[in-house]
């Protein structure tokens, strides 16, 4: 009986064996039938071709002038004599601080220039007489020299004097708050009554908006191009303002000047573009973007922006080889126009790139192609 329960024992073992052997035949017939298998991707032809770019910078605009208010004289604010929101020349007077004081300062500094005068000619007088004595032996010559000295110090006291009444005339041609540059003015920070103290109390902003700069920044690597535009011997490049609804202003600006320092944070230069704004649209302190649009020569080449691989700093693509290998090459990018992204060095006219099913290969695979006669380039 245990001798019967032996052999079933043992027949059913070989019989899972046998399966679990079949099984593992299958599965490695399996491996080997995917493993023949080639991934199918999408790949196109670099063609060269000419292309418009619009580059888009950040970028903020700033005045031709900004001037900040700040009297030169302490008092209370008399008259306003503009009204908030014009236009003003330079010259003309804004505002007017009481000025009594600096008046009643002037009056005394004038009378002890007139006294100064006075002794001047006085001590002038006693020199020449004292000289004269001096030629005929009437008077010792330490009395002349006496005579000299006071007539000397006598013209500083006038001098000091006259500087007195410069000072306080100045206070009192300052108590008219005029405007140093031409301009739009402000919303005034103050009212009439207001005490306003000398260099501190800002009173109002003059803003002169006629030209508009544009200050954007620019990779350090590209100084050399936009120095070529400075001085005329770029190519068709044009500069535009794009506002924050994508509309554009009419009037195309030009580089005015580039900065002469690298930030060594960013590693970018500062370039200054000038706008006209004779319709004052443009606010200075608005955030814009500049589009710098310009055409490629027609051996421009450029691919599928999804063609890129972007690795922390390496950009790449995964190119084909005649034999269909997928291979790795790293590339240097230019701009990008509409979903093409331009190439400034790393591929070749005739190079075929790896577009779609990217994630399914890696270099060394080789692979079917589809789509193939597609070229990257496009007039």
């Amino acid at each position: 009986m245990y001798l019967i329960n032996y052999k079933r024992t043992f027949y059913v073992a070989g019989m899972i064996l046998c399966v679990a052997c079949g099984n593992s035949k299958k599965q490695q017939q399996q491996a080997a039938m995917m493993g023949k298998m080639k991934a199918t991707v999408v790949a196109v032809e670099v063609q060269p071709a000419s292309y418009t770019v619009a580059e888009k910078f950040p970028a903020t605009l700033v005045a031709h002038d900004i001037v900040q208010l700040k009297p030169d004289v302490s008092g209370y604010l008399e008259a306003i004599r503009v009204a908030d929101g014009s236009s003003v020349t330079k010259g003309q007077a804004l505002y007017d601080i009481d000025r009594s004081r600096y008046a009643a300062a002037y009056g005394q500094v004038a009378a002890t220039q007139q006294q100064a005068e006075a002794d001047l000619a006085q001590r002038q007088r006693d020199y020449e007489r004292y000289k004269s004595l001096l030629d005929h032996d009437a008077i010792s010559k330490q009395t002349v020299d006496q005579a000299y000295t006071a007539m000397l110090t006598a013209q500083a006291n006038v001098a000091a004097a006259k500087a007195s009444v410069a000072r306080a005339g100045t206070d009192v041609n300052h108590a008219v708050v005029k405007a140093p540059v031409s301009g739009k003015i402000g919303i005034a920070q103050i009212k009439v009554g207001d005490v306003i103290n000398a260099g501190q109390t800002l009173i109002n902003t003059i803003v002169n908006e006629h030209p508009m700069f544009a200050d954007m920044d620019i990779p350090q690597a590209r100084l050399p191009e936009f120095l070529r535009i400075q001085n005329g011997k770029g190519g068709d490049e044009k500069f535009f303002i794009q506002f924050g609804d994508g509309t554009r202003y009419s009037e195309a600006g030009k580089v005015l000047t580039i900065n002469n320092i690298v930030d060594p944070t960013t590693g970018t230069v500062r370039v200054r573009l000038v706008f006209d704004n004779k319709d004052s649209m443009l606010k200075s302190g608005m955030s814009i973007v500049v589009v710098m649009q310009y055409g490629t020569p027609a051996t421009q080449l450029a691919i599928p922006a999804k063609a890129i691989i972007q690795n922390l700093s390496e950009t790449s693509v995964y190119t084909v080889s005649k034999d269909n290998v997928i291979g790795a090459q790293d590339i240097v990018p230019g701009a990008v126009t509409d979903t093409m992204q331009l190439v400034t060095s790393g591929l070749k006219a005739g190079d075929r790139i790896v577009v779609e099913g990217l994630q399914r290969v890696k270099p060394g695979d080789t692979v079917n192609i589809a789509g193939a006669g597609q070229g990257a380039g496009k007039q």
